[in-house]
């Protein structure tokens, strides 16, 4: 279940953060989707390791700011020529 719910809150975040500066930079529209869902499910078994068993308010607070830590470095980083020429 915490598995679905990270890969849905890395998906939202991902989109999220997408859309939000899509017109300042040129990314793939599926490159923050995966961050979000690759911080979200880093977030959940990070949890899972040092936590007790369950799916509590900390897992879910985690899974969001990984997410949107992850989403945050693809949107923000310069990508490639893309970058110098600006």
């Amino acid at each position: 279940m915490n598995f679905v719910v990270a890969v849905l809150i890395g998906v939202v975040a991902g989109l999220g953060g997408w859309f939000l500066v899509k017109d300042k930079k040129p990314n793939a529209i599926w490159m923050a989707p995966v961050a979000g869902v690759i911080g979200a499910v880093a977030a959940s078994a990070i949890a899972t390791a040092v936590s007790e068993p369950g799916y509590g308010i900390k897992e879910i607070a985690l899974q969001v700011a990984l997410a949107v830590g992850a989403v945050a470095l693809v949107v923000f980083l310069p990508m490639g020529a893309a970058s110098k020429a600006e």
